[in-house]
């Protein structure tokens, strides 16, 4: 008589158990997607993380096998959430957003979120100020397009992309603030000498 007592209550608390379960679910409980990615292709999310990451994380990064590349990308996203107790990771909603607006606005042969100002744009968002020149008759290449990204709000950085083949793939050839960035040893050449430095502050 216990057995069978024990055997209803256990289905009893099964059966709780389980309307439990389906009352979350029509409830939208958020419950956290742990493999949430910008991009489908695989590669495509390596290059993206790596915008992001400091030189030895990148050599870290490097090292990892494809297994371990994956969790790393995994875990990376889930610490840049800024809101956890959501359903989604609005950092990387965000880098999705950014993603999208590059490949509109930078795409020349090549997805505009693999070019420089693509990259710079995912890293940092919109520029406090953008200032669009031609260099002058005496620079390096005379009447190119060149543009001056600032960003002021939380951070002090410059960058100044160039077009040099005039297709609108605009190189990053000087940038300031951000050690991640390197710029051309020549890059005021390519301004030349009238270029007012007074720009870049």
């Amino acid at each position: 008589m216990k057995k069978i007592f024990l055997l209803l209550f256990i289905c009893f608390c099964l059966n709780l158990f389980a309307e439990g379960s389906k009352s979350l679910k029509e409830q939208n409980v958020p419950t956290k997607n742990v493999t949430q990615r910008v991009f489908s292709d695989i590669e495509d999310e390596y290059i993206l993380v790596r915008y992001f990451l400091t030189s030895n994380q990148k050599r870290y990064f490097k090292s990892l096998n494809e297994e371990g590349r994956n969790k790393y990308i995994e875990s990376f996203w889930q610490a840049q959430d800024t809101n956890p107790v959501t359903e989604k990771n609005e950092f990387l909603e965000e880098i999705k957003a950014r993603a999208a607006y590059c490949n509109h606005r930078f795409t020349h042969f090549k997805p505009g979120w693999k070019t420089d100002r693509g990259r710079i744009y995912i890293k940092h968002g919109e520029p406090y100020e953008i200032l669009k020149e031609t260099t002058g008759f005496s620079a390096k290449y005379p009447q190119k397009e060149y543009q001056i990204w600032k960003y002021r709000i939380t951070s002090y950085l410059t960058y100044i992309f160039i077009d040099l083949q005039q297709h609108g793939d605009y190189r990053l050839i000087f940038s300031d603030g951000d050690d991640a960035e390197g710029f051309w040893a020549d890059w005021l050449n390519y301004l030349g000498p009238n270029f007012d430095e007074g720009l870049l502050y």
